[in-house]
């Protein structure tokens, strides 16, 4: 697949990437289904028809988790639990076209427990998760609610981005301990489709704007490298990233400073809204501002050393185009 290029949200991109994804889940499951197949039986009827239902419907996030926990059952050789994951794919729900909220309810919830799998990848520093209060689950629903509408009346190609993306927003909360990291939001390839963010963080529209434009905007790169990469420097090769306080690989920082960029063009369009309070337009203003001081330093960082592909390099080119205009920055 190559995929057409744009730092602006695009409809079609977003949707062909879904496409893409449900396309190779189906051709993976038939190759799974036959290497598999001295262990684990399976109706050729029941597989046929998970094929075309994939194929023609977007699946939920915990349907493609539930993949990879196959795949990783079937590589362990755990095959009666690989014949049950089988048959859980095989058998899953599409997903509808409502974004829907859902708690983090704990380790005691399947679902729950297949995402942070997902987002809970680095040993260094564990996802420190707990279920969120009602009340603060309710608000940070409201909030989300409120962020996209507003973002439908001043955004639509922004709003439609996002909501083609995401299928399912888990809300949780972090440690209330003082001294304990806590989380903004996570999202993982394996989790494709979903985001999981902390209810209590975001305080207002001008934050869940940029938090969701964020954690989509991830989702949105990930699809990028379905069948290609941002840039060829290996995991192990580690730099100062603009988000994190820890060395990041360039993967890494080229997602944040992409990020970054999105995230300014987020709080632009709420400091132009006259549907946003002057003192929220303010504010959006002081976001935009560190969110450019954040993009150039994660650029100097590429530019020094990064190996982009030629989709990395295009992509990062329309971004910092973007954000030349946006701030008035000459180009030398």
């Amino acid at each position: 697949m190559t995929a057409p290029l744009s730092f602006y949200p695009n409809h079609d991109i977003v949707q062909a990437f879904d496409l893409t994804t449900r396309e190779r889940l189906v051709d993976s499951l038939n190759y799974l289904a036959e290497v598999s197949s001295e262990h684990i039986e399976l109706s050729a009827n029941e597989l046929e028809q998970a094929n075309v239902r994939i194929r023609q419907q977007s699946i939920l996030p915990e349907t493609l988790a539930a993949y990879y926990e196959l795949v990783g059952a079937i590589q362990s050789g755990d095959f009666d639990e690989a014949r049950a994951l089988f048959q859980e794919v095989l058998n899953a729900e599409p997903a509808s076209d409502t974004l829907k909220v859902i708690p983090y309810l704990g380790a005691d919830d399947i679902p729950s427990i297949r995402y942070i799998r997902q987002v809970d990848t680095d040993p260094d520093n564990p996802f420190n998760i707990h279920p969120s209060s009602q009340e603060d689950f309710a608000r940070a629903k409201q909030l989300i609610e409120e962020s996209l509408e507003l973002l439908q009346s001043e955004n639509p190609a922004l709003f439609a981005e996002i909501t083609t993306l995401l299928k399912r927003i888990m809300l949780g909360s972090g440690p209330k301990e003082k001294g304990q990291f806590t989380f903004d939001g996570a999202s993982a390839p394996g989790l494709w489709g979903a985001i999981v963010l902390n209810a209590v963080e975001p305080v207002d529209v001008v934050d869940m704007a940029q938090t969701l434009a964020h954690e989509s905007c991830h989702n949105l790169l990930f699809g990028y490298c379905i069948d290609d990469q941002l840039v060829n420097n290996p995991d192990s090769e580690r730099h100062a990233s603009p988000l994190r306080i820890d060395p990041r690989p360039l993967d890494g920082i080229y997602h944040a400073t992409f990020v970054l960029a999105r995230m300014h063009y987020t709080a632009a369009t709420l400091a132009d809204s006259p549907r946003v309070s002057a003192e929220l337009q303010q504010k959006a203003c002081q976001e935009m501002k560190a969110r450019e001081v954040g993009f150039y330093d994660g650029l100097a960082t590429l530019k020094k050393h990064a190996d982009y592909t030629d989709q990395g390099k295009a992509l990062m080119d329309a971004a910092e185009a973007y954000m030349n205009k946006a701030t008035g920055k000459q180009v030398s």
